[in-house]
């Protein structure tokens, strides 16, 4: 029977102590679903303090590990056992589902998709103004006001995303574990899409360094007025696709490096 005491002032959510509990007594999350007649990703949601059980089977998790309600759903009690050097040497792994896979990369795309549109935005809005095709009236109006729009929606995009809370944060930390059929689906997924983002991104800068030298853009002081207004918003546009390309690309392969950042996992 595990004992359960204070450790150094340091909270522990319901999900951390259900993992520690069910590695404790050697199970999988595949057995302890079976005894709670429920399915493996539900436990992995609660691991993961992505979802909570129902009274019922709360109650049923204290029977089969044999420790108080009261112990479990405080947050302001820990596990502790004679063994529990080996304990926290075990909670440095954490187990990834394909549904945890499948949601770490759905958040990290989401959160560079939004990102790269920024951007996209940011360097497209400030494209001309490295070009050798710069028009006065541009430069001295219009380009002030884009600069400074498209910096604030940056920053502000930044800032969005440093202060949503990142569920998937410990799954950077720790040294994950994954069953041997679901790394060898995430691998060979990784591996069918990194020829394709490793182009994306060769195309992006492409693209990006192309407009930045000017190239093929006419002389302003030859044209008129609404040419020259084209040709601004293509370079700016063209800039800005180019630009969303790279960083989009950039992100999902990070994205799928840190989940195979090991190729030796431990399977189970």
């Amino acid at each position: 029977m595990l004992l359960w005491r204070e450790q150094g002032g340091k909270n522990m959510t319901f999900g951390e102590k259900l993992y520690k509990l069910r590695k404790s007594q050697g199970l999988s999350q595949e057995a302890l679903a079976e005894k709670l007649n429920t399915s493996r990703q539900a436990v992995s949601k609660w691991e993961n303090n992505n979802g909570y059980p129902e009274t019922e089977k709360i109650i049923l998790i204290s029977k089969i590990f044999q420790v108080k309600l009261d112990d479990l759903l405080l947050d302001d009690r820990a596990i502790g056992s004679d063994n529990e050097k080996k304990l926290q040497e075990e909670t440095k792994e954490f187990y990834v589902s394909r549904e945890t896979a499948n949601g770490f990369l759905f958040y990290y795309k989401r959160k560079f998709l939004l990102l790269a549109t920024a951007c996209g935005i940011a360097l497209g809005c400030n494209s001309v103004s490295y070009t050798s095709t710069e028009h006065y009236f541009f430069a001295s109006s219009v380009a002030p006001i884009l600069t400074t729009i498209s910096i604030m929606l940056l920053l502000a995009v930044v800032i969005y995303i440093a202060l949503k809370q990142n569920p998937y944060r410990v799954l950077r930390k720790k040294e994950l574990v994954f069953a041997e059929e679901v790394r060898k689906e995430i691998q060979e997924e990784f591996l069918k899409m990194k020829k394709m983002l490793v182009g994306g991104i060769a195309l992006g800068l492409l693209i990006f360094v192309a407009v930045g030298s000017g190239l093929g853009l006419p002389v302003f002081e030859s044209m008129k007025y609404m040419d020259i207004l084209f040709c601004i918003t293509f370079s700016m546009i063209l800039s800005g696709i180019g630009s969303f390309i790279t960083f989009f690309c950039i992100g999902i392969y990070w994205s799928y490096s840190i989940l195979l950042r090991n190729q030796n996992e431990k399977n189970i």
